[in-house]
């Protein structure tokens, strides 16, 4: 995995900071920085947005609740 470089942790940090951003954009932001990585091939990216995805959805499983208050 490729080191952080100082722009890419502070457009990293922005994007975390924005109050508006949701969830999807977040998960669709990280699978995509995550396939460029890789060499950006779209089913690297497809993989990623999965994991993502289902961590999520293992996560509001197992805690009975999300984030977006349901």
């Amino acid at each position: 995995m490729k080191k952080e470089t100082k722009h890419n942790t502070t457009e990293h940090r922005s994007l975390l900071d924005d109050k508006k951003t949701g969830y999807y954009e977040l998960a669709l932001y990280f699978a995509a920085t995550k396939a460029q990585e890789e060499g950006f091939q779209w089913e690297n990216f497809i993989d990623n947005l999965s994991y993502i995805c289902d961590k999520y959805a293992y996560h509001i499983q197992v805690n009975k609740t999300s984030h977006l208050g349901r």
